[in-house]
């Protein structure tokens, strides 16, 4: 129980410690009751998830189910990770099978109907979940939140932009602190152009957690209001984040996309983009090492990831934005226009530069 607050207070909180202390008391937990102990594994799988230790976690959650096979908040768990590190079809198997009509196994099932293609029924399955929970008292405001923030990515790809800063602001009234709320709402502004406001969002949210998304959106908003030196300064805060609070690499992706997006230390991006893959082989990481590859001058290194990062349709506008630009560059003109297309077809507007970016190539390609 111990276990399960510490982890409670690090989504809330987001200091990494708490996710240490949280590991401590579930193995505690099983030195004292070795035996059917799957409460602990599964606060213990959760902590190894949080510290993006896929392997140890998939490893946990299939010694619980070994216990309790027929649990399906276990299943959920292991069809979860499964989707961390890129195995899709297994996820899908365990949905299928495991997949009842409750919050919990909702939010697995959406995310698997997302990263797979099939967009319309992950807002449908999230909205059902968002408003059994909302219905239930005691659930925790955080909880609640992240139904709402989730919402708001889902509508965002759908080039639903409003609804998408409607469902955010949802969850900022639920938990006002929600840090990846104001980073989504920072983000969400920044794409449509309204740079005040997207510094307002990424300022809230660096004080509650600043990671390099955040911290980034800050950057861009200051530079668009003329305060060179606070972007400078922001930047500077970022590369502090990699040095000094990255030591359990929880943030390389973010790092790496930062420094791709802005054309700066590409080479490091790259390495990072690397290591984040092969730790955690998902469709995003395999975007990303295809983008930081593309940035840096490695070709076909891009091409080869940006086809496993399309390969299960995941609609994701930078996605297709980033594979256009890869097959651009390949001389695949067909190929490229289609991706570019769909980028735009996605949402329009889904990044202040590369979005006018994608309409400059489709028009030259046409």
């Amino acid at each position: 129980m111990l276990a399960e607050q510490y982890l409670q207070r690090y989504r809330e909180r987001g200091d990494v410690d708490d996710i240490l202390r949280a590991r401590a008391q579930a193995q505690r937990s099983l030195r004292i009751q070795p035996d059917g102990n799957v409460a602990a594994l599964q606060e213990l799988a959760s902590a190894q998830l949080a510290l993006h230790r896929f392997d140890d976690a998939l490893t946990t959650t299939r010694a619980a189910r070994r216990l309790a096979p027929d649990d399906p908040s276990l299943a959920m768990g292991e069809a979860s990770l499964e989707m961390e590190v890129g195995d899709y079809a297994g996820a899908r198997r365990l949905v299928a099978r495991f997949a009842t009509n409750t919050d919990a196994t909702q939010g697995v099932a959406t995310r698997l109907a997302e990263m797979t293609g099939d967009l319309p029924r992950a807002r449908r399955l999230l909205s059902l979940a968002a408003r059994q929970v909302d219905a239930i008292y005691g659930v925790p405001n955080e909880r609640r939140a992240w139904y709402h923030v989730r919402l708001g990515e889902l509508a965002f790809e759908a080039g639903a932009n409003g609804d998408a800063l409607r469902e955010e602001a949802t969850a900022l009234a639920r938990f006002p602190d929600d840090a990846q709320a104001l980073t989504d709402t920072a983000r969400f502004d920044a794409a449509l152009g309204r740079w005040s406001d997207a510094r307002d969002a990424a300022q809230h949210a660096v004080m509650v957690m600043p990671s390099p998304e955040n911290l980034g959106l800050l950057a861009d908003a200051q530079q668009r209001a003329g305060d060179t030196a606070g972007a400078a300064a922001t930047c500077d805060e970022i590369v502090a984040v990699e040095r000094i609070g990255n030591a359990h690499r929880l943030v390389d992706r973010l790092l790496a996309v930062y420094y791709a997006d802005h054309g700066i230390r590409l080479d490091d991006a790259y390495a990072i983009a690397a290591r984040d893959a092969r730790v955690r082989p998902d469709v995003l990481s395999e975007d990303t090492l295809a983008w930081t590859a593309a940035r840096s001058g490695r070709w076909e290194v891009a091409r080869r990831a940006a086809r496993r990062a399309t390969a299960w349709n995941t609609p994701d506008a930078r996605i297709w934005y980033h594979a256009g630009v890869i097959a651009e560059h390949a001389g695949e003109r067909a190929a490229a226009l289609a991706d570019l297309r769909r980028a735009l077809a996605l949402n329009p507007d889904f990044a202040p530069v590369f979005a006018a970016d994608a309409r400059r190539r489709v028009t030259t390609l046409e």
